[in-house]
């Protein structure tokens, strides 16, 4: 059993396909891109598994983030206040999915913490599927 498992992770993992069927309905021009190469290959299985968009998730984690989990939109001085930020109002995106700092409550339920949780993967997923849930791609501008 335990052998079975391994060869299906990796047949799981090392499965080039992108599109899955839960979201044929991307776009020609993002379908396009991530076949070019935007796109987080070694996430898309954990992205599948939360029942997230592959095609639509993988794109965002590579333009939001270029993949990186610790990725952060905003720089602080050394008191602790934001010094630049690319968000006009103020706030700050963090993780992969470069998650919004307006989304301190929902992060401290979903995830049992602060927004710096959202640096790490699991959480950054998990906030990813909740506000899909939710709302749709609509949070990253789809």
């Amino acid at each position: 059993m335990k052998k079975f498992c391994v060869v299906l992770f990796a047949l799981v993992l090392f499965t080039p396909t992108v599109v899955q069927a839960h979201d044929a309905v991307a776009p020609a021009w993002l379908v396009k891109r991530v076949a070019n190469g935007d796109r987080c290959r070694r996430l898309e299985p954990a992205m599948a598994a939360a029942g997230l968009p592959v095609t639509f998730f993988t794109y965002i984690a590579f333009r939001e983030s270029r993949c990186r989990v610790g990725a952060v939109n905003a720089r602080w001085n050394k008191q602790g206040k934001i010094v630049w930020t690319l968000n006009s109002n103020g706030t700050f995106d963090s993780g992969v999915f470069q998650i919004n700092s307006s989304w301190r409550t929902k992060t401290r339920e979903v995830c049992g913490g602060g927004l710096d949780r959202l640096l790490k993967w699991d959480c950054n997923l998990k906030m990813a599927q909740a506000l899909y849930q939710d709302g749709g791609l609509h949070h990253w501008g789809f």
